[in-house]
């Protein structure tokens, strides 16, 4: 049987290795955050790790936004583009964007009004750009905090799932691979 000293020590390895077990969780948990998780604070309600389209979506940003609203890192944010595919991130990356060219006007419009109702409801706004009576591009950042933040995925993501009717002519380009890749959206007109 094993002494008393013996004992002792064993116990006092056990209790090290539990000590720098935990440490170890911490310094995971640390790199796993600087990798890509979401920063308290980012939004009234997170689904899943709102790495995904459907997890974005579903996501309530709850007027979340504003000055103490946490910067996402960037590792975070390009591990979530995936989940994106009509957005490009900025070359300063602050922000995210999109460009497409509508139908027409009446669906430039209606994709405007879209995304109002929704930017309203959450509380964040994008800039919305409308050129050439049906060029539209969409720009997403926290300006409070001068840069990326969760809302401005979640936003993204459910601009996204809008019902666009494209022009049918723009939907060949390569510049449209990426919409026609991506949700289904209304016919299609020159």
């Amino acid at each position: 049987p094993p002494s008393m000293a013996a004992t002792r020590v064993f116990a006092r390895m056990s209790s090290s290795l539990a000590v720098a077990a935990a440490a170890e969780a911490e310094a995971v948990a640390a790199t796993r955050g600087a990798l890509g998780s979401i920063p308290a604070g980012s939004c009234a309600s997170v689904v899943g790790e709102a790495s995904t389209s459907e997890e974005l979506r579903a996501c309530m940003i709850g007027g979340c936004c504003g000055k103490d609203t946490p910067l996402l890192g960037l590792d975070a944010v390009r591990s979530r583009m995936p989940a994106l595919p009509r957005w490009a991130l900025s070359g300063d990356c602050k922000s995210i964007h999109q460009s497409f060219v509508a139908r027409d006007w009446s669906a430039a419009m209606g994709f405007f009004n879209a995304v109002s109702v929704i930017a309203e409801a959450e509380g964040h706004h994008p800039d919305l750009h409308l050129e050439n009576w049906r060029e539209v591009r969409v720009a997403l950042s926290s300006h409070a905090i001068g840069g990326l933040s969760l809302p401005d995925l979640v936003l993204a993501a459910k601009f996204d799932a809008i019902p666009m009717a494209f022009s049918a002519k723009w939907l060949k380009s390569p510049e449209a691979a990426a919409f026609r890749q991506a949700p289904a959206t209304a016919p299609a007109a020159n």
